[in-house]
């Protein structure tokens, strides 16, 4: 049994599917997950077509995820995650994967910034020293959604 849980703990990295009912993670060997998410771990919900690792545990199949990152969105690099936080004139987040905290350009975030609060993926162009301009985005919790 005490392999088991060892082998439930392992990072699981794969492309986040779903069909409108279940988000499912499909490994590059094809085995497939379905996950079931609470908490932050929604956020995988609005992660479709982007690789992911997940961490959790497994039973036949099935995933609840406790800790998760995003590895690709899409365009072949490591996006940025974090809650979007107005301080000042400034628009910045902590980027999960790297704990950096960054900088958005403030003429790049277009309907962006009607998002205070939430919890969102940005892909950008560093411009300058921890400054990010926006090329793409998806809102992954919207807390006024909740």
């Amino acid at each position: 049994m005490a392999l088991v849980a060892c082998g439930a703990r392992q990072p699981r990295k794969g492309l986040v599917l779903g069909d409108g009912k279940q988000v499912v993670l499909v490994e590059e060997s094809g085995a497939k997950w379905k996950l079931n998410l609470s908490g932050e771990a929604r956020a995988l919900e609005n992660l479709l077509g982007c690789t992911v690792s997940v961490k959790g545990t497994s039973v036949a199949r099935k995933l609840q995820v406790h800790e998760w990152s995003v590895e690709d969105s899409g365009y072949g690099s490591q996006p940025h995650v974090g809650q979007l936080k107005r301080v000042g004139g400034s628009w910045r987040m902590a980027d999960r994967n790297t704990g950096a905290l960054l900088e958005l350009l403030g003429e790049s975030l277009g309907g962006l910034a009607h998002h205070e609060g939430d919890l969102v993926l940005v892909d950008g162009l560093v411009v300058g020293p921890h400054l990010i301009q926006v090329v793409s985005y998806r809102i992954l919790i919207d807390l006024d959604a909740r």
